[in-house]
């Protein structure tokens, strides 16, 4: 009778082994070593299909492995090192994560408004996740010697240098979409996902991380700052329409009856802008260049023009002025007397 051979165990190195008990469903975990001395020489190494692992063999040779079942030594060579002794670090790192990272900018940062070339200070905060990209830059940036993974010092460290290169990215990202101030909120999800793009784009190379969902939360200016730049925009709005008014009033110069249509239909459209104009124009009561014509004077109480020799105004019936000066001598007569008291001088 045959006696019963007891089959050989291979020995294989599993994710299993860490010593900080990560499981490897727990994407939260960036990175688990496993170390071990290799018994015999047909050993394995097992990486799961959530990882991938960064294997250095004997302090050496050192490359990424993908999903899959790998004998620790290549050939003959290895062999012959592991005779001498060979130790063999496996750090896993998984295909996809679950880490989200809240940022927001520690202070204010500049910006100009390109319509009222204020400068105004912009805030802001979110969110993102994370996602490994190059295995062998994130073990070089972020695993290095490191014997455990920290999650809050990561994301500490991570969202440190993101808020860092924020600005930038933000600042490009208004200007290609040529966005100004007062439509931060309502464009904040397309600026969170060019800006999420400039940033995966950098980080994917300095860390060999990308960047998930880099959603905006919040992005704006003070309350005090939007009002001064909407007052800047009312007045400058303001002044652009009193150049408009005085153009078209210039363009009726010789048609009188038109333009006091023109000037009655902004008094009752725009009362502001009509004084406004009425005091460059030169109405009497409120103060001006003097700009009218010597035939034309304006009514104290009304405002409408009447003709110079006029003692009532057509529109109001009031009297234009309180007084008449007698050309002649000088002398102060009342506003309705034909002739001069002094002289006898025929007022007109």
């Amino acid at each position: 009778m045959f006696g019963k051979h007891k089959a050989k165990t291979v020995q294989v190195i599993k994710f299993e082994q860490n010593l900080c008990k990560a499981n490897v469903n727990d994407n939260s975990v960036l990175f688990v070593r496993v170390n071990d001395v290799v018994r015999e020489e047909n050993a394995r190494i097992e990486v799961p299909l959530t990882h991938r692992a960064y294997i250095i063999k004997g302090g050496g040779d050192a490359r990424i492995y993908d999903s899959g079942n790998y004998k620790v030594f290549d050939g003959d060579c290895e062999v012959k090192a592991w005779k001498s002794g060979l130790s063999v670090e496996v750090v896993y790192m998984p295909k996809d994560t679950d880490v989200v990272i809240l940022w927001g900018t520690p202070q204010r940062f500049k910006y100009r408004d390109e319509a009222s070339e204020e400068v105004v200070n912009v805030g802001a905060r979110g969110q993102f996740g994370i996602h490994i990209v190059n295995f062998e830059q994130f073990f070089r940036k972020v695993v290095g010697a490191r014997s455990e993974f920290d999650l809050e010092d990561f994301k500490k460290r991570f969202g440190a240098e993101v808020v860092n290169e924020f600005t930038d990215c933000f600042l490009r990202a208004v200007k290609e979409k040529k966005i100004t101030y007062d439509q931060f909120a309502a464009e904040k999800k397309g600026i969170g996902e060019r800006v999420g793009e400039i940033l995966s784009e950098n980080f994917a190379k300095s860390w060999g991380i990308g960047l998930d969902r880099f959603i905006i939360e919040y992005v704006g200016i003070t309350d005090e700052e939007g009002k001064n730049i909407d007052d800047f925009a009312k007045d400058a709005q303001r002044q652009r329409k009193l150049k408009e008014y005085l153009a078209e009033i210039e363009r009726l110069d010789d048609k009188k009856f038109d333009r006091e249509v023109y000037l009655k239909k902004l008094e009752l459209e725009d009362k502001k802008a009509y004084y406004d104009v009425m005091k460059i124009i030169g109405h009497p009561g409120v103060g001006g260049n003097g700009g009218t014509k010597a035939d034309t004077r304006f009514c104290a109480h009304c405002g409408k023009p009447v003709p110079a020799s006029a003692a009532f105004c057509p529109n109001c019936g009031k009297p234009v002025a309180s007084e008449k000066i007698c050309g002649k001598c000088g002398n102060k007569n009342d506003v309705g007397a034909k002739f001069c008291s002094a002289c006898g001088n025929e007022l007109k």
